[in-house]
């Protein structure tokens, strides 16, 4: 019992550091600060389509094997359209990219601001990326085991010196005032994890299964426990940095994102060792997502396209994600960004399709 549990621990967070990137971490702080008094509303609504849909997705979706085994019901030509989507804009052109960029732009204290300094920094992180991507049912060993424990003791590290230090709580933004709950929904939809979840499911169970779960029962379980188990952690994290940007609404008035709040707080409780870490937080949610959504992609497009292998498959996004998060990132956001919200809740209704349905 206790062996199956520490695998399922490992599970548990690799999926965990698999939705916690930069993204998220930015946006619970802020949604704090916009609905200061108003942030325990907002924090539920929040929840709901931050972690509880997300989690859902992955259960549901597993009952099928994945979603493109979901939806090939229906159509397998929409299937195949419509998984691959949502695989290459919350992969190789929008997710990955973005953490080699996000991470660089948090270490812009300590780095140069030039193209030879990211170009760099982008080979390095890419490279350690796709080291850690080669081998997709490996990923509890790095992912799980090691990046994830240190970036939870990180936030909660930074987290607790706000709750400790609480200033004054500011009214809400105009936003949260009257509408409160609904602003929190809107907000946690925009992490777009319930597009991620529709890609994590088949190297979770990878790293299920390599771990010596076989059994089409225990793998159930695990997953069960694992998804549950990371929706905890996500909701626990996000509560924590939503009190601290609300606990000091009134004095963060003047920031505009999350990451300035992360990075105020930071500052005003540890000096000069904060800016190492808040970068040291975005490095690692960074690196963990870039890792894992790698992963992912490359193992779709091999399961799909079987002629070219997955490493094959993982170099080349690896290197177009590079590229991109130097030279085409926001043309590119401008044109999938609006993409990803009208897939969002397609996603959405397929979920609810897939849970009155009959495995």
């Amino acid at each position: 019992m206790r062996n199956f549990r520490m695998k399922t621990l490992w599970i548990t967070l690799t999926l965990f550091s698999m939705f916690f990137g930069a993204g998220n971490l930015i946006f619970a702080p802020f949604l704090g600060k916009e609905a200061g008094s108003q942030s325990a509303l907002a924090l539920l609504g929040f929840l709901c389509t931050a972690v509880l849909m997300p989690i859902i997705t992955i259960l549901v979706l597993s009952k099928f094997k994945d979603g493109y085994s979901m939806l090939a019901r229906i159509s397998k030509p929409f299937a195949l359209f419509f998984i691959g989507l949502i695989y290459l804009l919350i992969g190789p052109c929008i997710a990955i990219p973005r953490t080699a960029t996000t991470s660089y732009e948090m270490l812009g204290w300590l780095l140069p601001a030039n193209i030879w300094s990211q170009l760099l920094y982008s080979a390095i992180f890419f490279m350690g990326a796709y080291f850690v991507a080669l081998h997709p049912s490996h990923l509890k060993d790095v992912l799980g085991k090691w990046l994830s424990p240190i970036l939870l003791v990180l936030v909660v590290v930074l987290c607790a010196s706000a709750l400790f230090s609480p200033s004054q709580i500011a009214s809400p933004s105009l936003e949260y005032l009257n509408h409160s709950f609904a602003k929190g929904i809107k907000e946690g939809y925009q992490t777009m994890d319930i597009l991620a979840a529709y890609c994590f499911g088949n190297v979770i169970l990878l790293n299920i299964q390599s771990e010596g779960i076989v059994k089409k029962q225990e793998v159930r379980k695990t997953l069960l426990f694992a998804s549950v188990g990371a929706g905890v952690l996500l909701a626990g994290l996000y509560s924590l940095l939503a009190m601290s940007g609300m606990l000091h609404s009134y004095d963060l008035r003047a920031c505009t994102n999350g990451a300035q709040i992360l990075t105020e707080l930071a500052g005003r409780s540890f000096g000069l060792f904060g800016n190492v870490l808040v970068s040291l937080i975005f490095l690692i949610a960074c690196f963990n997502v870039c890792s894992g959504l790698l992963s992912c992609v490359s193992s779709y497009f091999a399961q799909r396209i079987p002629s070219c292998s997955y490493r094959a498959w993982l170099i080349l996004f690896t290197l177009f994600s590079a590229a991109l998060s130097i030279f085409g990132l926001d043309s590119i956001l401008a044109i999938s960004a609006p993409i990803l919200n009208v897939l969002c809740p397609i996603a959405i209704f397929f979920v609810l399709y897939g849970i009155v349905q009959k495995p």
